[in-house]
């Protein structure tokens, strides 16, 4: 459902992606791990459409709810009247707003103004957004900031739900935990590069794997 195929991407003609390859098979749950600055936000952009590569293709096989690493919403409005215009530019059922609520653990937010939110609590309306109408493919980057251990089970096991429906989940994380926690397969990449596709297995495995790779590659 998600095909991300030899793509590459320079901003003013310096090279930040370099031939990025990786797919997300419906069922499934990949992880998008690197450092700070491997340039995962960018490869998400370019796979969703938001940036052009500068060679390769990317193929989204339906709609895809995307939650960007930095959700904002717009400030004046309630969490419920928020929701409702996402569905206006969605083509979704204003009904629609409720179960993405309760998915997203946030049921308690929907009259609370936006610009009154905690970072946590914007996190909450972020994820909300991007399950609007259960899309067939999900795009989270980073969705797990500013969320109590209680918030982060629940956003695990949406994840995991989705997969479970036959949806297709890219999780953007550098918490190598996350994506032992979650994913059933981990891409990671540095540099604008993909090192290695790996089993996360468990977190301490996971770390030391993920830490001879960046350090091959003379990223640390």
């Amino acid at each position: 459902m998600i095909t991300v195929d030899g793509v590459s991407r320079s901003f003013g003609g310096r090279p930040v992606l370099q031939d990025v390859s990786f797919d997300v098979a419906p069922g499934e749950v990949v992880g998008l791990l690197g450092p700070n600055g491997a340039w995962k936000s960018t490869t998400i952009r370019v796979l969703l459409g938001l940036l052009r590569p500068s060679s390769g293709r990317v193929e989204l096989g339906g709609r895809a709810g995307y939650l960007p690493e930095v959700f904002t919403g717009y400030d004046p409005l309630s969490v419920h009247a928020y929701l409702r215009f996402c569905c206006r530019t969605k083509g979704l059922p204003r009904s629609a707003v409720g179960a993405a609520l309760e998915a997203a653990v946030a049921t308690d937010l929907a009259r609370r103004p936006i610009g009154r939110l905690s970072r946590g609590q914007r996190q909450r309306v972020g994820i909300a957004q991007a399950v609007l109408g259960e899309p067939p493919v999900l795009v989270l980057d980073e969705p797990t900031t500013g969320l109590d251990p209680q918030q982060v089970v629940e956003v695990r096991r949406l994840v995991r739900d989705t997969a479970e429906r036959g949806g297709a989940v890219l999780l953007s994380t550098h918490l190598l935990a996350e994506a032992a926690a979650v994913c059933d397969r981990a891409v990671v990449i540095a540099g604008g590069r993909v090192l290695a596709e790996e089993r996360p297995g468990d977190a301490g495995d996971l770390e030391a794997r993920f830490l001879r790779l960046v350090g091959e590659a003379g990223l640390t």
